[in-house]
């Protein structure tokens, strides 16, 4: 079992073949999910509905696309009529996809 963690074979021999083969069924017979590491990115916020995330800090964030918002005040404005109560916004920052066209605003709710 050690020469096969230290990788101690020679290439060309049956043994380093079969670890050779091991790998490569690990990676292409796993399903996609298993790996998981697709970043998460907005493509097309704009045919999407209002997201709720939270950042690296674990606070909510709410990502509000901007279809038919233009300013960041009228996305406040719809993310408060979408929860229906009063919430108190501790920042926003515009979303801009890879072009530089802004697509939607992220709005950080302090509870």
């Amino acid at each position: 079992m050690k020469r096969f963690l230290l990788w101690s074979f020679e290439r060309g021999s049956v043994q380093y073949d079969v670890i050779c083969v091991v790998i490569l069924a690990f990676i292409f017979m796993m399903p996609p999910a298993f790996f998981d590491d697709r970043p998460d990115t907005h493509p097309h916020l704009s045919d999407q509905a209002i997201r709720q995330t939270r950042d690296d800090d674990g606070r909510l964030v709410w990502t509000v696309p901007v279809d038919s918002v233009k300013t960041e005040q009228n996305a406040v404005e719809r993310l408060k009529a979408k929860l229906g109560e009063a919430v108190v916004v501790s920042h926003t920052e515009p979303v801009y996809d890879t072009e530089g066209t802004l697509v939607a605003y992220s709005i950080w709710v302090a509870k």
